[in-house]
């Protein structure tokens, strides 16, 4: 199932992993290891913040990507099920039939 995350980084420990270069290396272990679809860094609520969507193919996966963004830049973590275009035809489709 394709997902989202989105992933606020405190700010205070987001600016000591920047300063000692963790930042950087914890961003290209979650790209090697999940090889996500795309990601996207943005700020919102006035906190560094990425978007990264990719499959989910078992829902234990999850843990796997949150504890080392929880534990290394104390951030927020939200996960939602995420559709393409033709997901939502699909649905809408499904919706015209009953």
């Amino acid at each position: 199932m394709r997902m989202v995350m989105t992933m606020q980084m405190d700010t205070e420990a987001a600016n000591s992993a920047i300063e000692d270069g963790k930042l950087g290396k914890m961003i290209d272990a979650m790209m090697e290891r999940f090889e996500p679809e795309a990601v996207y860094f943005t700020t919102r609520d006035g906190m560094r913040t990425a978007y990264v969507f990719f499959d989910l193919a078992e829902p234990s996966r999850m843990i796997e990507m949150a504890e080392p963004l929880f534990s290394g830049l104390k951030a927020r973590i939200d996960f939602a099920p995420a559709m393409t275009p033709d997901d939502v035809r699909q649905g809408i489709s499904r919706l015209s039939k009953k």
